[in-house]
C-alpha cells in the first residue's frame, strides 16, 4: 500500500472511488510478497503491481467488478488452475489476492501516519460476515483483543501477514517506520552507499567528524547529515535489528571505537571497509580492546559481497546485495568468509 498511497491520495482528492487488490498469501514461487498492492480508480487508472505483470489484467477486471458494485472477493491464481496459462502465471507458484473497495475515510489517517513514520497496521477482514471491514491499529495504542495483538506483533517485525483470530481471518498490512542505515565516513563510496540505501527504503544518515567533507553538496540523497565523532553519535542513535551500519572510514582512530559501539547494538548488519591488511590490523586491535571472536564474526569485512567491484557505485551495489541477502536469510559466503577460509 505504501507504494501506491500517493496515487490513491490523488484519486480520493479528485473525488474518485478506488479498489485495491492485495496479495495476502503466496505458495511456492511468486513474483511479489504478501502486502503487494494494485490499485484501480473508477476512471480506470492503475497504480502498483501484485505479480509484476503476470495476472494484472485479470486482477484489474476483478477490481472493476468491485467498483461496479460487486462484493469483495478472495481470488487465487496458480499453476494448478485451469486458467493458469490464460492469466500467465508461469513461475509455478500460487498467489491469493483480496480485492475490495477502498475506504476513503481511512486514507488520510493512514497516509499521515506513514509520512510521520508512526507505526500503523491496516487490518482487513478477508472472510466471514464482515468481509471487507477495515481498521487501523497503532503500535502506540492500546491492544483491544487478539487482532490488535497480532497487528502489534507484525508491526514489531515489519511484516505483513494473513492471520486467523477468533473474529475471523484478517490480512494485516504492517507499515513500520523505515529501517535505519548509518553510513560513517564522508568519502566517495559513502555517497553511493547512501543513494542505494535510500533506494532500498532505508532512512539514511551519514556521519563524519570532519565538517568540510560532510556537506549537503556532496550528500544530496541522505535524510540526515551529522558532523560528530562516529562512536559518540552512534552511542546515542536509535538502533534495532533492522538497522544497517556501514563503516567506510577505514581509519583506526575512527573505526575501533565505532565498531566497539556497533557491536554493542542489535544491528542486523555491520560492515567495514578496508583492504585485507587493514582488516587484519583492525581485527588485532579489536581483540586487544576485549572484543570476542563471536562479536568479530558479526562484522562483514571487507564490506559487501565479493563481485569484483572497483568504483564507488559498484561497491554500493555489493554492499546492498550483502544487506539484502542477510535480511532475506539468503546470505552466501562473503569476501570476509572466503578470505578466512584460505
Amino acid at each position: 500500500m505504501r507504494d501506491v498511497l500517493r496515487e490513491v491520495e490523488r484519486w480520493v482528492a479528485d473525488g474518485l472511488r478506488a479498489a485495491t487488490a492485495t496479495v495476502v498469501k503466496t505458495e511456492r514461487s511468486a513474483p511479489r510478497a504478501p502486502g503487494a498492492v494494485l490499485a484501480v480508480s473508477e476512471r480506470g487508472d492503475v497504480a502498483g503491481s501484485v505479480t509484476g505483470g503476470c495476472v494484472e489484467p485479470a486482477v484489474y477486471e476483478e477490481a472493476r467488478e468491485v467498483l461496479a458494485g460487486g462484493p469483495p472477493r478472495l481470488v487465487t491464481y496458480g499453476i494448478a488452475d485451469e486458467d493458469a496459462f490464460e492469466v500467465g502465471l508461469p513461475c509455478g507458484g500460487t498467489v491469493h489476492i483480496f480485492v475490495d473497495a477502498l475506504d476513503d475515510e481511512l486514507v488520510p489517517t493512514l497516509a499521515d501516519a506513514i509520512r510521520a513514520e508512526r507505526p500503523v497496521a491496516l487490518a482487513v477482514s478477508v472472510s466471514g460476515p464482515e468481509v471487507g471491514s477495515k481498521r487501523l491499529v497503532f503500535a502506540d495504542g492500546e491492544a483491544n483483543g487478539a487482532l490488535d495483538a497480532e497487528a502489534k506483533r507484525l508491526l514489531a517485525l515489519g511484516e505483513s501477514e494473513l492471520v486467523e483470530v477468533p473474529d475471523g481471518e484478517f490480512f494485516v498490512s504492517a507499515f513500520a517506520p523505515r529501517p535505519r542505515m548509518y553510513v560513517f565516513g564522508a568519502v566517495d563510496h559513502a555517497a553511493a552507499v547512501a543513494t542505494v540505501g535510500r533506494f532500498l527504503g532505508y532512512r539514511v544518515t551519514v556521519c563524519d567528524a570532519r565538517a568540510k567533507f560532510a556537506t549537503r553538496e556532496r550528500f544530496v540523497d541522505v535524510d540526515e547529515l551529522v558532523v560528530d565523532w562516529p562512536d559518540r553519535f552512534l552511542a546515542g542513535a536509535p538502533v534495532d535489528e533492522r538497522t544497517a551500519i556501514c563503516v567506510l572510514t577505514h581509519d583506526h582512530k575512527f573505526d575501533i571505537p565505532l565498531l566497539k559501539v556497533a557491536l554493542g547494538t542489535p544491528a542486523g548488519y555491520i560492515g567495514a571497509m578496508g583492504a585485507r591488511r587493514t582488516n587484519a590490523q583492525r581485527r588485532e586491535r579489536l581483540l586487544a580492546e576485549g572484543v570476542s571472536e563471536d562479536e568479530l564474526a558479526r562484522i562483514h569485512a571487507p564490506i559487501g559481497l565479493d563481485i569484483g567491484s572497483r568504483t564507488p557505485e559498484e561497491v554500493a551495489v555489493a554492499v546492498a546485495a550483502e544487506i539484502v541477502a542477510g535480511t532475506r536469510g539468503k546470505a552466501r559466503a562473503t569476501s570476509r568468509e572466503r578470505v578466512a577460509a584460505t
